[in-house]
């Protein structure tokens, strides 16, 4: 039978900060991460809006260089004036903003399900198989256990919200070959990186408050789906009541002449008065959406509204709009893709509320090894 000398054995490793020990935590969760193939799949589906940006942005530099091929591509979308096509230096800042907000846009419904893959199970598992003691029996602080277990939902969302962005500028500026797109637009990249961050910190902090709540994972993604899906369903029934009571009271209004004996010259202005009609609804629910409180209720309405905010795609629609010969046509533009427009700070405020109530939360939930039964 052996026997081993238990004595004190000199360790001539490295030591590493303490500021940087939740690292170790973020590196192990990342690899376990990507050992599953589901999540390696969904990381390569995200990047496909990510190469329609990089598309996108790098057509719109040779456009600005003079190409007849990406004149032509861009000559069949439907939201963009002549003029933005025939000059497009001087629409150079509104193009990229509605790029990158149509992407982010695609990306935030897309981090809401990446959420559901890594999310669930990065505090529940510890506390169902007890593996907290083994963390906190090192030189282990609840901060540095927190920020290593945020710092893997950080990373899985920034590789499919941040890291594209910024490819996707890189790109635009070496096919644009113009040094002062980089004057012009580098405001976009700043808010499309600090919106990821808004994402990241905010969904990551509160799927970790549910994952410290029960030791199921299943459980957990339930209620994350709760909040997700159930919120936006809620907010979108809420205001579909609310908007089809002031149509029917709008629509009532109008009254129709009788179809029988119409002339094609009357059947026409019918049709007119009924666009007409439309338009102005729809610009008036635009008007009451600037004090409608209902899409608060949804969790990803509230990120919405904020990266709206960041990158003033409600301001490009609006100044977009006035350039239009018909005035009717501008207010159908601003019906058609303007997004809500309440204060962007009722928003602010709910996101800050649900990011006080996670840290509580994991504060409550998550004790140190001196606590501990």
């Amino acid at each position: 039978m052996p026997i081993f000398d238990q004595g004190y054995q000199h360790w001539s490793g490295g030591l590493a900060s303490h500021a940087w020990r939740w690292l170790a935590i973020t590196r192990h969760g990342v690899r376990q991460g990507l050992k599953s193939r589901l999540l390696r799949y969904f990381l390569l589906v995200a990047w496909i809006p990510a190469l329609g940006l990089v598309v996108a942005v790098s057509l719109w530099g040779l456009l600005e260089r003079g190409s007849s091929l990406a004149s032509a591509f861009f000559g069949l979308m439907s939201f963009l004036l002549p003029g933005m096509v025939t000059d497009p230096r001087h629409y150079r800042v509104d193009f990229w903003r509605l790029s990158y907000g149509y992407f982010l846009q695609i990306e935030l419904r897309l981090s809401m399900i990446l959420i559901l893959l890594v999310g669930p199970s990065l505090i529940s598992q510890d506390i169902r198989f007890n593996a907290l003691p083994l963390y906190f029996s090192r030189p282990l602080r609840r901060i540095d256990y927190f920020l290593g277990k945020l710092g893997v939902i950080v990373i899985f969302l920034g590789l499919v919200v941040i890291v594209p962005s910024v490819v996707a500028y890189i790109l635009g500026l070496l096919f644009s070959l113009d040094i002062s797109i980089l004057r012009d637009t580098f405001g976009i990249l700043l808010s499309s990186i600090g919106y990821g961050l808004i994402i990241a910190f905010s969904a990551g902090l509160l799927v970790l408050a549910l994952s410290a709540i029960s030791r199921n994972s299943r459980y957990v993604a339930l209620m994350w789906v709760g909040i997700w899906l159930v919120s936006g369903i809620v907010a979108s029934v809420l205001q579909a009541v609310d908007s089809q009571q002031r149509r029917f009271a709008y629509y009532s209004k109008i009254t129709e002449p009788p179809r029988d004996g119409q002339t094609p010259q009357q059947r026409r202005a019918l049709r007119d008065a009924r666009r007409k009609a439309a338009t102005e609804y729809r610009l008036g629910e635009l008007e009451f959406s600037r004090t409608d409180w209902r899409p608060l209720v949804s969790y990803t309405a509230n990120l919405s509204r904020l990266g709206q905010e960041l990158l003033r795609t409600n301001e490009t629609w609006q100044r977009l709009s006035r350039l239009e010969s018909d005035p009717g046509a501008g207010d159908r533009m601003l019906a058609t893709y303007m997004g809500p427009q309440f204060p962007w700070y009722w928003s602010a405020g709910m996101l800050a509320g649900l990011f006080g109530l996670s840290a509580c939360v994991l504060n409550l939930s998550v004790k140190s090894l001196d606590r501990l039964k």
